[in-house]
C-alpha cells in the first residue's frame, strides 16, 4: 500500500552515507545491467544488490529494475519507450546474465549475455563479453555481440517476430551475423567521476524500422559517469556522433541494513532466580486449580511492556505454555527472546520450562521450549545466541489444550483502520503508469481464536485508473481482462467481506474455511488444508473454490459466470533464502495448468520474486505476452525505518493483465499465514534473540 513512499525513502536513506574512496565498481548502462554507456560488460553487481535505471536520448526512454539473483547471475525487466507521438512504441523485455569466469591476474572476467529473450524481440540479442582491469584506474572491455548487437543487419537477417512476444525462441540464439564492440573505462582524479568511451555493433536498425528515430552518424560513444552516493549514479553521453543522453541509477542491497542494530529500546533483562542449597527445591504451594487465570494479568502485564500480545496460558509447578501474538517484531527470534526475558519477572521461581507459542490468526504455529536455567546462564555470554539454540526445542504446536486460559477480555476482539491506499496499474499503450490515491478501511471481528468475519472498503480519492478505454478482446471467459470496468464503476468499492475459519487438525495439518466477497472481483466459498511440519524443508497444500464474478460496481450484486477452481500445491526451501512454488490445477478462467514461483528472502525480511504460469491455453490464444508472467518485490517497513514493525510495502509486476493462468486472490492462504516461525527463519535470525 505504501509501496512507492517505502521505495523512495529506501534509496534516500541508502544514500545518504559520505562517498568513500572504493575500489572499481562496475557501472550501469542505458539498458539497465552492468556495462560501459549502450553496451555490456562482464562484471557483476554484488550479490543481490537491486537497481532501477532510467535512460533517455532521442526521444527513446528505458526503466530497468535489475536484481543480481546470485553473484554470478543477473535478471532484468525492461519497460521502454521507443519515438514521441503516434509514432512511439512501447516495450516490454527480460535479461538474462550469467558470468562463466572471475577475473584473475591473468585471465578477464567473462559473461554470457541473453537481451530481450522473453520479449517481443525488438532489443533481443546476445552477447559473449570479457572486461580486465590494465591499470587501478583503466578496465577494457571487448566483446561480440549476435541479433541487436550483430552489427549492420541488426539481426534482421534472422527470424524475429515482433508480435505479441513472452516466448522464447531458442532457435534463435547467438545465429545470424556477428559484430565485434568494446571500450575502456577510466577512473578520473575527480573523485566519483569516470570517463567512458566504446564502439557499439548496435546500428538501431528495428528502432529505424518501426519509429524514426535518430541519424548514426558514429560507432563511437562517449560517456561520463559520476557516483553521487554510494546508491545513487548519475550518467551522461554523447552517442553515435548526433545524440546526447542521460541516465540515472538508483540501487540499494537488500542484504545491507541502515540500522542494523534496530532503534528499539533495549529489552528487560533476565531476573534471576535465588540460588538453591543442596537439595532444596523451589516452593510449588502457590499451585491450584486457578493457577493459570491467577497468572494471566501479571504474565499479559509484563508482556505488554516488551511490545508482545498475551493469547493465553497454561502453568504446572514446573512448566508454562504461553501464547503469544507477535505485531511488532520483524524477526521471530527477537519477539520469542523478548518473551522469554519477560517471563523470567513475572513467573513463579519453580517453573523451569518456558514453552512459548507464537499465535497467528488463531493458530498455533511452533512450541519453542526453553529451560529457564539456560536463559541465566547464558544472557551474558558472547557466544549466548548459538549455546542457546542448540539447546532449545522447536516442534510443531498442539492445537489449543482445554485448561488453558485466554487472557481476560480478549474474546471477542474488535479491531479496525483507516489508511491511505494506492492502487496502481501498469503497462497500458496509452498511458503506462496509472495511479490512484484512496482510503481504505479494514475492520475485523473475532469471536473466538480462528473464528472472524472482516472486511475492507475503499473509497478512490484522485487518479487516472478509470481512465483507460481498452476492451476486453480474449478469446477466453473475461477474468481479468476486464478489469478497467471494475474500476471505472468501483466508487466505493467493497473489496473483502468474509467469514473464516482458521483451524488445526493436527499438529501439522493447518485448515481454512473462508465465505463472502472473497476478492473485488469474485465471491463465493474456499477451503484449503495445509501440512508443513517443522523439522521438513518442503509442505503440501491443497485448495478448493466455488466463486462468482462479482457485478462491476463491487458492492453486493453477481454477474452470471461462476467457476470452480482449485489447486495442488507443493512448497519448498532451497537454499540461501530461496524457496520455489508449484501450484497445479484449474484456473479462473476454466483452464488447467501450473505456476511457478520462485523468490528470495533475506534474513532482513525484504523478499523478490519471480513466478510464471503455463496453462492449456495456446500462447495465440492468450494474447500479448503469450503466458502469464511477473515479478514480486516487498520491503519490511522495519528495514528502512529502523523501528521493529511487522508491516511491509508490496508490489507485483505484471507485464500484461490476461485472462489465462488467472488465480482467485484469497486472503489469509495458510502457507503464508503459518511462514513467520518456520524453522529457516527462526534458525537464521536466532542471532537476535537477546537483542
Amino acid at each position: 500500500m505504501h509501496f512507492y513512499k517505502v521505495l523512495f525513502t529506501a534509496f534516500t536513506l541508502t544514500g545518504t552515507a559520505a562517498f568513500a574512496a572504493e575500489p572499481f565498481v562496475p557501472t550501469i548502462n542505458t539498458y539497465g545491467v552492468t556495462g560501459l554507456i549502450d553496451t555490456p560488460t562482464a562484471e557483476s553487481q554484488p550479490d543481490a544488490e537491486l537497481s532501477t535505471t532510467i535512460s533517455y536520448f532521442s526521444g527513446a526512454t528505458r526503466n530497468t529494475l535489475t536484481f543480481q539473483v546470485l553473484p554470478r547471475l543477473s535478471g532484468s525487466f525492461r519497460y521502454s519507450r521507443i519515438g514521441q507521438d503516434a509514432s512511439r512504441t512501447f516495450d516490454r523485455s527480460f535479461d538474462l546474465r550469467y558470468q562463466a569466469l572471475d577475473e584473475t591476474k591473468y585471465r578477464p572476467a567473462v559473461t554470457i549475455g541473453l537481451q530481450d529473450f522473453l520479449g517481443t524481440g525488438l532489443l533481443s540479442g546476445e552477447y559473449i563479453v570479457a572486461t580486465k582491469t590494465i591499470l587501478p584506474s583503466l578496465k577494457a572491455t571487448a566483446g561480440i555481440g549476435w541479433g541487436r548487437l550483430g552489427g549492420l543487419s541488426g539481426g534482421t537477417n534472422r527470424s524475429v517476430n515482433f508480435g505479441v512476444g513472452g516466448t522464447v525462441d531458442t532457435g534463435n540464439f547467438f545465429r545470424g551475423d556477428t559484430d565485434f564492440f568494446g571500450g575502456i573505462e577510466w577512473k578520473t582524479p575527480i573523485k566519483g567521476l569516470n570517463f567512458k568511451v566504446e564502439r557499439s555493433s548496435d546500428f538501431y536498425i528495428r528502432d529505424s524500422i518501426r519509429n524514426s528515430t535518430f541519424t548514426r552518424e558514429s560507432q563511437i560513444n562517449f560517456g561520463l559517469d559520476y557516483q553521487l552516493s554510494k546508491s545513487i549514479n548519475l550518467s551522461a553521453h554523447y552517442l553515435y556522433g548526433s545524440e546526447f543522453g542521460l541516465q540515472a541509477t538508483f540501487s540499494l542491497n537488500p542484504k545491507e541494513s541502515n540500522n542494523p542494530s534496530g532503534l528499539d529500546a533495549g529489552p528487560l533483562p533476565v531476573l534471576k532466580r535465588p540460588d538453591l542449597k543442596l537439595g532444596q527445591r523451589y516452593d510449588t504451594s502457590w499451585t491450584n486449580a486457578q493457577s493459570s487465570n491467577a497468572l494471566r494479568k501479571p504474565v499479559a502485564d509484563i508482556l505488554k511492556v516488551s511490545d508482545i500480545n498475551l493469547e493465553a496460558i497454561k502453568v504446572t509447578e514446573t512448566t508454562a505454555t504461553v501464547y503469544i501474538e507477535n505485531k511488532t517484531y520483524e524477526y521471530e527470534a527477537q519477539a520469542i527472546g523478548r518473551t522469554a526475558r519477560a517471563l523470567t519477572r513475572a513467573l513463579p521461581a519453580s517453573i523451569e520450562t518456558f514453552i512459548i507459542v507464537p499465535v497467528s490468526n488463531g493458530l498455533p504455529l511452533q512450541a519453542i521450549t526453553i529451560n529457564r536455567s539456560n536463559l541465566e546462564k547464558y544472557e551474558n555470554d558472547p557466544a549466548g545466541s548459538e549455546r542457546l539454540l542448540v539447546r532449545t526445542k522447536i516442534r510443531n504446536a498442539e492445537p489449543i489444550e482445554e485448561g488453558t486460559a485466554y487472557k481476560e477480555g480478549l474474546y471477542p476482539k474488535f479491531r479496525w483502520n483507516l489508511r491511505p491506499a494506492v492502487r496502481s496499474s501498469f503497462f497500458d499503450p496509452d498511458d503506462p503508469i496509472r495511479l490512484e490515491l484512496g482510503l481504505r478501511a479494514r475492520a475485523s471481528y473475532t469471536f473466538s481464536p480462528g473464528i472472524s468475519v472482516s472486511t475492507s472498503v475503499l473509497k478512490p480519492l484522485v487518479g487516472n485508473l478509470d481512465g483507460t478505454t481498452r476492451l476486453p478482446n480474449s478469446a477466453l471467459p473475461n477474468v481479468r481482462s476486464n478489469s478497467a470496468e471494475f474500476f471505472r464503476q468501483g466508487d466505493p468499492v467493497l473489496e473483502r467481506l468474509t467469514a473464516d475459519y482458521l483451524f488445526k487438525l493436527s499438529p501439522e495439518v493447518y485448515g481454512r474455511a473462508s465465505a463472502g466477497y472473497l476478492e473485488s472481483q469474485f465471491g463465493g466459498v474456499s477451503g484449503e488444508v495445509l501440512w508443513r511440519p517443522y523439522d521438513r524443508n518442503f509442505a503440501i497444500g491443497a485448495e478448493l473454490n466455488y466463486v462468482k464474478q462479482r457485478n462491476f460496481d463491487q458492492l453486493f450484486g453477481f454477474q452470471d459466470y461462476s467457476i470452480a477452481t482449485g489447486h495442488i500445491s507443493l512448497y519448498r526451501d532451497l537454499w540461501n533464502g530461496f524457496t520455489a512454488q508449484i501450484d497445479a490445477g484449474r484456473y479462473l478462467a476454466g483452464d488447467y495448468g501450473g505456476t511457478l514461483s520462485m523468490k528470495r528472502t533475506f534474513t532482513n525480511g525484504w523478499e523478490l520474486g519471480a513466478f510464471m504460469t503455463l496453462t492449456d491455453v495456446p500462447f495465440s490464444q492468450f494474447g500479448e505476452g503469450s503466458f502469464d508472467k511477473g515479478l514480486t518485490l516487498s520491503i519490511p517497513f522495519s528495514n528502512i525505518l529502523g523501528n521493529s514493525s511487522r508491516r511491509a510495502a508490496d508490489l507485483t509486476i505484471r507485464p500484461i493483465l490476461r485472462d489465462g493462468g488467472a488465480r482467485l486472490n484469497v486472503s489469509n492462504r495458510l502457507f503464508n499465514v503459518t511462514s513467520d516461525y518456520d524453522k529457516s527463519d527462526i534458525d537464521d535470525s536466532f542471532g537476535r534473540f537477546w537483542r
